[in-house]
């Protein structure tokens, strides 16, 4: 752990553009989750119902899926720089579409801008990532990956705290106008960046659509230890959206002092330390294997839905998220080594799109079992089968067996 410390302060002291990057992300991910708890309290107060609350998770995820075939091929195609702050102003713009939506407490039309939120912070995302190996080289991957995992750890923590808290003493409303302002400031960082243009390839331009994310996805599935990485993230995702559901409908109960703002607020810090924490494990005590983090965040996930005790509850979550953090960084890290900079942002889509899919249905599903069984932990349950069935195939691949 120590050595990763050194090196993240050796990545953000040399690398500049990479340092500008770092901060323009940090800055959007407190306001992200200002209004992550505003959005689920007055989901949970108004919706009443579980299937509400799995709404929340479900058009936070759905869209970075349908814009996949969009964001891979503008990623490669773009100057990524461009794409970068077109999705921090565009999100502040509809930002303050769903404040006006919270002032109004409807719930649907607030769900609804947050989707198309969601659909031009994918493009943004992809953008992202695909732009990381030609900020800091092929050598850095890993250690950049864990520090932007590190710092998503971290701003998740301070921005659930502020937003339990904003939510709670400013009005749902008011924490979510807090996150637009956060998408100007975050644009305005990104402006600084150098031009991050794709490097061409002799398949010729990409166009936006699905022919070229076929492309992108042939190169993947004739490696199956690439595909065991672009896939390793999506189990984990799974069980979350389940337990995501699970957490929401409990904290008040297991947390019954606090305020169901701030109750969902300290279960999540505690999710997110764990999620800093995960990829900075020595090796010796977790082996940089994506399906290894896995099986840790369902451990995590299945004490959390199975026992009520505020203590085990608590290590579970912590647990969550150390398995969840290793998962994705170390897939990410993968991914990006693997795969040539003319192919990263579809390849990076085509990531992100299997995991938001699983995410999202995982959710709503979850929620509609919890309703018809007036269970809130059996929906979870069942996106643990799913996730698990996920995690065998994986390891499958990552053997480099072809499933039939």
């Amino acid at each position: 752990m120590r050595e990763d410390l050194r090196g993240f302060a050796r990545l953000i002291a040399q690398k500049r553009d990479f340092r500008k990057l770092w901060i323009s992300h940090m800055i959007s991910l407190i306001g992200d989750w200002l209004s992550y708890i505003a959005v689920a309290v007055i989901s949970v107060e108004q919706g009443d119902s579980a299937l509400a609350v799995g709404m929340v998770l479900f058009v936070h995820s759905l869209p970075t899926a349908l814009m996949s075939p969009i964001a891979g091929p503008l990623a490669d195609r773009l100057d990524r720089r461009w794409l970068i702050m077109g999705g921090y102003l565009g999100a502040a713009l509809l930002t303050v579409g769903m404040w006006g939506a919270a002032q109004q407490k409807a719930v649907w039309l607030l769900q609804a801008v947050l989707f198309l939120r969601v659909c031009l912070s994918g493009v943004a995302m992809t953008a992202r990532a695909a732009s990381i190996p030609a900020l800091v080289g092929r050598e850095d991957l890993r250690l950049a990956n864990a520090l932007l995992g590190l710092t998503w750890s971290v701003m998740f923590s301070v921005g659930l705290a502020l937003g339990g808290f904003a939510t709670e003493y400013l009005s749902p409303s008011g924490a979510i106008l807090l996150d637009a302002m956060t998408f100007i400031a975050s644009a305005l960082v990104a402006s600084t960046l150098p031009a991050l243009k794709p490097q061409v390839d002799t398949e010729g331009t990409p166009s936006v659509g699905f022919t070229d994310m076929k492309r992108a996805w042939r190169y993947v599935a004739a490696r199956p230890k690439l595909m065991a990485n672009v896939l390793a993230k999506t189990p984990p995702i799974v069980f979350n959206g389940g337990a995501w559901v699970t957490l929401n409908l409990v904290a008040g109960h297991r947390l019954s002092t606090l305020s169901l703002a701030v109750a969902i607020g300290a279960m999540q810090c505690v999710r997110a330390v764990g999620t800093g924490i995960g990829p900075l494990m020595p090796v010796h005590i977790l082996p940089r294997d994506p399906r290894v983090g896995s099986l840790v965040a369902f451990l995590g996930m299945a004490l959390f839905v199975g026992f009520d005790a505020v203590w085990v509850s608590a290590i579970a979550l912590a647990l969550w998220g150390i398995g969840q953090g290793h998962n994705w960084v170390i897939s990410t890290a993968e991914i990006q080594a693997a795969t040539p900079d003319h192919l990263l942002g579809r390849v990076t889509a085509i990531d992100l799109c299997l995991l938001s899919l699983g995410g999202a249905f995982a959710a709503v599903c979850a929620g509609f079992v919890s309703d018809t069984l007036g269970d809130p932990a059996a929906g979870a349950w069942v996106a643990f089968g799913m996730a698990a069935l996920g995690w065998l195939y994986c390891v499958r691949l990552s053997a480099g067996l072809r499933p039939s």
